[in-house]
């Protein structure tokens, strides 16, 4: 919206009639059907002598209201400022309710805090569904929502759906309370009995608008596009099928959507192939199938279950680059050397034969010398080596350039045949998968690259500098480690780095690299391509999943159309403009369920340890107590009542609690050992008191 032409005359106050002088071209309804749209956004506004100028000229700016469960708040800037969050009294929230996106005006800082904020209007209610459990409250019945970031809502006895309390349901919000009078709202879906599992699950992808079934129009469009590449659109495309493509994947992997290749070339050079699934050819602007991928955005993934973007039968079927078929792709091709040189590039529509599905696994073993594997795959074998050492080559140049490696373990959690958690084990990531990672890294590059040096719309993947304030945090912390981290210098990564390399094999250094990923902004899809921070990118964009992401469908539409000479239109833009908003915000509701979905079968799994004792450390410091986490990943809350000897008091600068008679300090690293007393795989709440 900032690339209106109208919001950009309004970087001073103007009254209507100045601005239609200066748009002569625009009519009456036109510009006023323009400020009403950016009104409504929170981007300008209009004061009492009727001018009309930028929010931020009145004091104002746009926000997301962060409720903390408490009478006060925070707000989150639309343009993130150095001061922060921006702090809401008690008495300043105007109704507002968490992840709300408000109208904020600033108003001079008390309290300490570096700044504060009243809401002067609600710009767009961010859920009109709120999941919780049934209550009683004297006569009446309640919805007391599972987190306390949201009220209580009154359930007229005509609206509850036949729920009972207990149970855990699904409110839809007809009001949301004005003038002293409670919100109310009408039980939309009853999702189980409380305290269950099942019912946590359910209730934590239905806050999050993450749904299961697909619309019937979506299915039979998906079954429409059949088992078998169409041989007139074969004929067509760029033909590889003569060329030894295969793909890489898992080993519980079912659907394929990205393939590779490596080709020697006769000046010396290698041909390197990112051959991505042709999402775009089946899944159309404005059909039934592109609504479903726009209003998903992505496919969720929790222990031992997937919610995909799109139906099975494409992203299982004929968009999954299965061995021994043709399948439609969208190919990168990359001019490169041994020593990670990028020369040049191209991209084709093309079509493929898979030579093999190999999994990270075997490529591992291969890559390790396993005999029989090798022989197995004996005409493959110097593909893979070649591919190894390519990848090799251009990770050792990503870091020269400022890079971070931030190859946090991650832990997965391993359930049965019914669902239950049995296991937590970290994933290792050999050789194969850095390999697959980085040629991925490559394509999306290069079709950054091309699009943004074209001016071209896309959807880019973003990442801005670290707040300086949180890197200050971040450097103080790691000090006593030995490192000196200038926080006025974010683009020296090489500092950041080095923290990372040196707290690899120390095991008191564990938390640090967790701390330093907390310190960095969130990566986010935007129409604007400034760079990512974490890659030491100048263009980036994703490209090389467009089963399971929606913004990688919309670079290929763009890409397609740059690539056939097609005209771009202000459409176009729109477009990218709202797909990196909506791909932004079903990205972050992804990442919150399956967190949080990962919290309850975490508790599930511990719940059989309760009484027993384990060694842990300080992962996180807060004002009521500490996380502490289990050499398997597994965190849980030491309660500062349950810290024996002292009182304790929370120094928030140093994150760190200390005994105001002993001194002693509980601070993130700091080993103890400690007893489970609660899991409740309900809530995912995870109780433990030291020994």
């Amino acid at each position: 919206m900032k690339n209106s032409i109208v919001y950009r005359l309004l970087a001073k106050p103007l009254r209507f009639e100045e601005l239609k002088r200066a748009l002569p071209e625009m009519s009456k309804s036109e510009l006023i059907r323009e400020l009403e749209r950016l009104g409504e956004a929170g981007l300008i506004l209009r004061n009492k002598k009727n001018r009309y100028a930028w929010a931020e000229h009145y004091g104002c700016t746009a926000a997301t209201f962060l409720a903390t469960g408490r009478a006060f708040a925070f707000a989150r800037p639309d343009e993130p400022a150095s001061e922060g969050d921006v702090f809401i009294p008690p008495a300043c929230t105007g109704g507002a309710w968490h992840g709300d996106r408000v109208l904020l005006q600033i108003v001079p800082a008390s309290r300490g805090h570096k700044s504060e904020g009243e809401v002067i209007r609600i710009l767009e209610r961010s859920r009109a569904e709120i999941v919780g459990e049934v209550q009683t409250k004297g006569k009446s019945c309640i919805l007391r929502p599972a987190s306390a970031k949201y009220p209580d809502i009154v359930l007229p006895k005509g609206k509850l759906g036949g729920a009972q309390p207990g149970d855990r349901v699904a409110v839809h919000v007809m009001f949301y309370g004005e003038g002293g009078l409670p919100p109310q709202g009408a039980v939309a879906a009853i999702l189980g009995s409380e305290g269950t599992l099942e019912a946590s699950v359910a209730g934590i992808l239905r806050e999050n608008g993450i749904t299961l079934p697909f619309s019937e129009e979506s299915e039979r469009q998906a079954e429409a596009c059949g088992e078998q590449v169409d041989p007139a659109e074969a004929a067509r495309r760029l033909d590889l099928r003569g060329k030894t493509i295969f793909t890489i994947d898992g080993d519980d992997a079912k659907d394929f959507d990205d393939a590779v290749s490596l080709e020697p070339l006769e000046n010396g050079h290698f041909e390197l192939g990112v051959h991505i699934a042709d999402v775009s050819h089946y899944v159309t602007p404005g059909s039934p199938l592109d609504d479903e991928a726009w209003r998903r955005g992505t496919s969720v993934y929790y222990p031992g279950h997937v919610i995909p973007m799109l139906p099975f039968a494409l992203s299982h079927g004929i968009c999954s680059l299965n061995p021994d078929v043709d399948r439609l792709t969208f190919s990168a091709l990359l001019e490169v050397d041994m020593d990670g040189r990028r020369y040049n590039f191209r991209f084709a529509k093309s079509v493929i034969h898979s030579a093999a599905r190999m999994t990270y696994n075997n490529v591992n073993k291969i890559l390790e010398g396993d005999g029989a594997l090798r022989e197995r795959y004996a005409a493959l074998v110097p593909t893979f080596e070649r591919m190894a050492a390519l990848a090799e080559a251009t990770r050792k140049r990503r870091m020269e350039r400022g890079a971070l490696d931030l190859d946090i373990p991650e832990p997965q959690i391993v359930v049965d045949e019914a669902g239950k958690p049995v296991d937590v084990q970290y994933r290792d990531r050999g050789a194969a998968e850095k390999l697959i990672e980085e040629f991925m890294l490559l394509a999306n590059e290069a079709a950054a690259e091309f699009l943004e040096r074209r001016g071209d719309p896309a959807v880019y993947r973003v990442h801005e500098n670290p707040d300086p304030d949180k890197l200050r945090a971040f450097a103080m912390f790691a000090r006593p480690f030995g490192y000196r981290v200038d926080a006025s210098k974010p683009q020296n990564t090489r500092q950041l780095q080095a923290v990372l390399d040196g707290a690899k094999d120390d095991p008191k250094q564990r938390a640090l690299p967790t701390l330093l990923l907390r310190s960095l902004a969130r990566a986010r899809y935007s129409a604007e391509c400034t760079g990512h921070y974490g890659l030491a990118a100048r263009y980036y964009l994703h490209f090389t999943s467009p089963i399971r992401r929606y913004p990688d469908l919309a670079a290929h539409r763009m890409l397609y159309k740059a690539i056939t000479g097609q005209q771009f239109t202000k459409t176009d833009l729109t477009f990218c403009e709202e797909a990196a908003g909506q791909s932004t915000a079903r990205e972050y509701a992804a990442d919150t369920a399956e967190r949080d979905i990962d919290k309850l079968y975490l508790a599930a799994y511990m719940q059989p340890f309760i009484g027993e004792e384990f060694d842990a450390e300080v992962s996180s410091v807060a004002q009521f107590g500490l996380f502490v986490s289990l050499p398997n990943s597994v965190e849980g809350l030491v309660r500062i009542e349950a810290l024996p000897g002292d009182y304790y008091e929370y120094i928030e600068e140093r994150m760190e609690l200390r005994g105001q008679r002993s001194g002693f300090r509980y601070t993130i690293g700091t080993p103890l050992r400690v007893r489970l007393t609660g899991s409740n795989p309900a809530n995912g709440q995870i109780d433990f008191v030291p020994v």
